[in-house]
């Protein structure tokens, strides 16, 4: 059995990574990381094998459990402004089930538990990082323009109009990492569902074609959740009376 040599490795490397970065004093947060990290893809296979013999509803139970999850973690990232958590829950599950319907209508894959699951939580947990990421810089923008926003909102500018260019800044920001690795698929590295296929020993060009397919779902994904993320989230970052609020700094 192959899984007992992979956990031995596993944690000897993360015990080995952790042990060099005492030195940028970052051992701690990495040796509980990587611990997080083997316990909780355990506890993943078991919960998967569990519902292979389950009805279908239970797998979208457990995808919407991981939406929210996702949710909480860009709600924090934007500084736990006010109605920003039910926006980026519904960003990222709305975004991440209209790129995974297609999947099953169109018979890339069957629809069962084996695939549903692994395919949703790749949808979610990247749109998750975008979103994080584009509402940080988002927030970071508004408060470093703090003074051109206020000379709009001054004006009689809406907020929407003195915070565009913060919010296509923050867009963009979280879509770059997204965007590279479209441009270096298969050039610098060979990601990871056709690294799956290939060594379970299917055809490369089928490998291949999935994996394409996944990724432009995983862009196309980002580019929603990050988008309403955003844009109806910018209320949050104002008063009721069209003011920015004191507390973002």
């Amino acid at each position: 059995m192959s899984e007992i040599p992979a956990l031995i490795l596993s944690v000897a490397l993360v015990i080995l990574t952790a042990a060099y970065a005492r030195r940028l004093c970052i051992g701690k947060e990495i040796s509980i990381s990587g611990a997080r990290a083997l316990v909780q893809v355990l506890i993943l296979a078991s919960v998967i094998l569990l519902l292979f013999d389950l009805p279908l509803y239970w797998s979208i139970l457990v995808l919407l459990v991981m939406a929210i999850v996702a949710g909480h973690t860009s709600y924090s990232r934007s500084g736990k402004l006010e109605r920003t958590l039910p926006v980026a829950i519904v960003s990222i599950a709305a975004a991440s089930l209209i790129l995974l319907i297609p999947f099953f209508l169109l018979g890339v894959f069957p629809f069962e538990a084996r695939y549903l699951v692994p395919t949703g939580s790749i949808l979610i947990g990247n749109a998750m990082n975008v979103s994080s990421l584009a509402i940080d810089r988002y927030r970071g923008e508004i408060r470093n323009r703090r003074a051109e926003i206020e000379a709009y909102l001054a004006l009689g500018a809406p907020p929407g109009l003195a915070v565009a260019d913060s919010l296509k800044q923050g867009l963009l920001s979280g879509l770059i990492p997204s965007i590279d690795n479209m441009k270096n698929l298969g050039l610098v590295w060979i990601p990871g569902v056709m690294t799956g296929m290939l060594l379970s020993g299917a055809n490369p060009l089928d490998a291949a074609s999935i994996q394409i397919a996944i990724f432009t779902a995983i862009l196309a994904a980002n580019l929603i959740a990050s988008t309403l993320l955003l844009h109806f989230s910018t209320d949050s970052f104002f008063t009721k009376a069209a003011q920015l609020r004191e507390d973002l700094d």
